[in-house]
C-alpha cells in the first residue's frame, strides 16, 4: 500500500510522462509483435489478392505514427472527462470546497494504470496463446471480460464494446480511484467508494448506451 501512496504521490506530469511511455510501448508491441503480414492476409484474404492486402498492410505501417500521436490527447481529454463527473459528484456530499480539481484529475491519471495492465495482458495473451488469429479475433477478445463468454460469431458487431467495456479491470479501476481519492483526499471512510459509485458508474451507463445508440443508428 506505500507503493501506491507513494505512485498517486507523484506529480502529475510524472503520471502523464509513465502512462503515456508504457502505454506506447504497449502499442508499438502490439502493432510489431500481433500484426504481421500473415495476420493481414488472414484477415483480408476472402476480400482481396496477396498483393492488395500486402499494400494495406504496408500503409497500415506508413501511418502506425497517427496512433502514438494521437495517444496522450486521447488520455487528457479521457482523464480529463471522468474527473470532471468524479468531481461533480463530490458537490452532492457538500465536498467540493475541499477536494480541488487537480488532486481528482491526478487521481483519474494515475487510475489509468489499471487499463496499461489490460492491455499489456492482451498483448501477451494473444502473443503466447492467440494461435491462428486475424485482426478480428484481436479486436474482439479483451482480457477477463463479459465478451470472453461468447464466440465471435455469436456477437453482433454493434455489442461487441458494451460486452468488453464489462470486465474486470474496469472493478479495479474502480477501486483505483477510490483508494487514490481516499489517501490523497484525506476523505472520511466510504466516502470516496460513494463518490465514485454515485458518479463514475452512471455516466459508464449513459457512455455505453450512447455508444449503442449510435452504433444502431449506423448499422440501419
Amino acid at each position: 500500500m506505500n507503493f501506491l501512496l507513494r505512485y498517486y504521490s507523484l506529480k502529475g506530469t510524472k503520471l502523464f510522462i509513465i502512462i503515456t511511455i508504457c502505454n506506447l510501448a504497449i502499442i508499438w508491441l502490439s502493432q510489431h509483435l500481433l500484426i504481421n503480414e500473415t495476420v493481414f492476409y488472414n484477415t483480408y484474404s476472402e476480400q482481396l489478392t496477396y498483393e492488395r492486402s500486402m499494400k494495406l498492410f504496408e500503409n497500415m505501417r506508413e501511418f502506425e505514427w497517427v496512433s502514438y500521436a494521437l495517444y496522450p490527447i486521447i488520455l487528457i481529454i479521457k482523464s480529463t472527462f471522468i474527473s470532471i463527473v468524479i468531481f461533480t459528484g463530490f458537490f452532492f456530499y457538500n465536498l467540493n470546497n475541499k477536494i480541488s480539481f487537480g488532486l481528482v484529475f491526478k487521481v483519474v491519471l494515475g487510475s489509468e494504470v489499471v487499463f496499461l495492465i489490460a492491455s499489456l495482458s492482451k498483448l501477451l495473451w494473444l502473443y503466447f496463446f492467440g494461435g491462428n488469429y486475424d485482426l478480428n479475433d484481436i479486436g474482439f477478445f479483451y482480457p477477463l471480460s463479459v465478451i470472453n463468454i461468447f464466440n465471435i460469431n455469436e456477437v453482433a458487431r454493434v455489442w461487441i464494446y458494451p460486452l468488453q467495456i464489462l470486465n474486470f479491470f474496469q472493478i479495479l479501476y474502480i477501486i483505483s480511484l477510490s483508494y487514490g481519492l481516499r489517501n490523497l483526499c484525506l476523505l472520511p471512510e466510504g466516502v470516496a467508494d460513494k463518490v465514485v459509485l454515485t458518479s463514475y458508474l452512471p455516466a459508464m451507463g449513459v457512455w455505453i448506451a450512447f455508444i449503442l445508440f449510435i452504433s444502431f443508428d449506423i448499422s440501419l
